[in-house]
């Protein structure tokens, strides 16, 4: 029996369970592959752009993304949630990229040289003309100052901390999802974050006053 029409036919959800489910899945991983490898692929360069990364890393993370599945074959039909099966599983293999490009993103942030942030010059200015010393320790201080913030404040500063001191702008794709988790516009994304600097030099002075 030819194997291969069969395949041709079968849904994505059903190709994706198929090759989940049994090792000899040499043809199912690669009609898989074609199926999906150049829509991945797109994204996966796409998200290159946002982060500033070369496309080949893109390329790289599309087929990687495929591999996992294949290797870890713990795909469940309850996670598809979208009625079109090809987007759905579409959605599925971009949550799998985001998560390898969050570990690229990692690992090279531990062969990185780590650069100031506005927050850092802030504190080290503090520590060297000011009484900041008198704390019992640099967290203290640290949370004297966050408690200052609002929460969207808080979020924005956490951001930056977290990105900002590898790289010299925050992608935009983070941005996007501050937006979206904050619920405002990329102006006021600008906005929090230079209301949150003014209030940190403002903690500061309010703390050496006292």
């Amino acid at each position: 029996m030819n194997l291969k029409p069969t395949l041709i036919h079968l849904t994505d959800v059903a190709l994706l369970e198929q090759l989940c489910s049994i090792e000899d899945d040499s043809e199912l991983y690669k009609e898989f592959v074609n199926r999906f490898i150049t829509e991945l692929t797109t994204h996966c360069t796409d998200v290159c752009k946002k982060r500033n990364l070369d496309p080949h890393i893109g390329k790289q993370i599309a087929h990687e993304t495929c591999a996992k599945v294949r290797q870890y074959k713990s795909f469940k039909t309850d996670e598809i949630k979208i009625p079109d099966q090809h987007t759905a599983v579409l959605v599925y293999l971009k949550r799998i990229s985001f998560s390898l490009f969050n570990n690229h993103h990692n690992n090279n942030k531990k062969k990185s040289v780590a650069h100031k942030t506005y927050f850092d010059e802030i504190l080290e200015s503090a520590g060297k003309n000011t009484s900041v010393i008198n704390l019992k320790d640099k967290k203290d201080f640290a949370i004297f100052i966050f408690n200052k913030l609002n929460k969207k404040e808080q979020a924005v500063i956490l951001m930056d901390i977290e990105h900002k001191r590898f790289q010299k702008y925050l992608p935009d794709d983070i941005t996007e999802q501050l937006c979206e988790q904050l619920n405002v516009k990329k102006d006021t994304i600008r906005k929090i974050r230079e209301r949150a600097i003014e209030k940190v030099k403002n903690a500061i002075n309010e703390f050496n006053a006292n």
